[in-house]
């Protein structure tokens, strides 16, 4: 009797504790991928989000304050206070503006209350007439707002 051994193939490692599988792989990218996102959320200053919601809130406040000028039938005025880096309406609506949003004034140069003029709506619906930009690195918005109509307008 013939005895015959055949060599046996194996397609894999014969230590299979050896190297990492495509599934420990993933579940680390998957990790690194985790850790980045809470670090990028959590990282301090205002994004392109959070100064579009400033604008917004600005712009209501000014509309506001042109409404409060039409219903009451006096004059209403919204200035800037540079130390505590807020808007303020006579209506008493305020918006606070983050350190790292830097705000421009095109418009009046005068001082009401103390404080920073910005814009006056009349009783009629005109204003003063302001242009706001607020702006954070690379991205802005402007507010913009009509001295004939007191119309407030939110351009890039």
């Amino acid at each position: 009797m013939v005895r015959v051994v055949l060599p046996v193939l194996r397609s894999w490692n014969a230590d299979r504790g050896a190297g990492f599988t495509l599934i420990e792989v993933m579940a680390v990218m998957l990790i690194i991928a985790l850790v980045a996102t809470l670090v990028l959320t959590m990282m301090p200053g205002t994004g392109r989000a959070g100064l579009k919601a400033v604008t917004l809130q600005t712009a209501s406040l000014l509309r506001r304050e042109r409404l409060g000028a039409i219903l009451t039938g006096r004059d209403r005025e919204v200035s800037l206070d540079a130390k505590r880096r807020i808007l303020v309406g006579d209506g008493g609506g305020i918006v606070a503006l983050p350190r790292d949003i830097a705000l421009d004034i095109l418009g009046i140069d005068a001082l009401w209350s103390g404080r920073q003029a910005v814009v006056r709506f009349h009783p009629d619906g005109a204003s003063t007439g302001v242009v706001l930009k607020l702006s954070r690195e690379k991205a802005e918005y402007e507010i913009r707002v009509n001295w004939y109509t007191g119309g407030v307008a939110i351009g890039p």
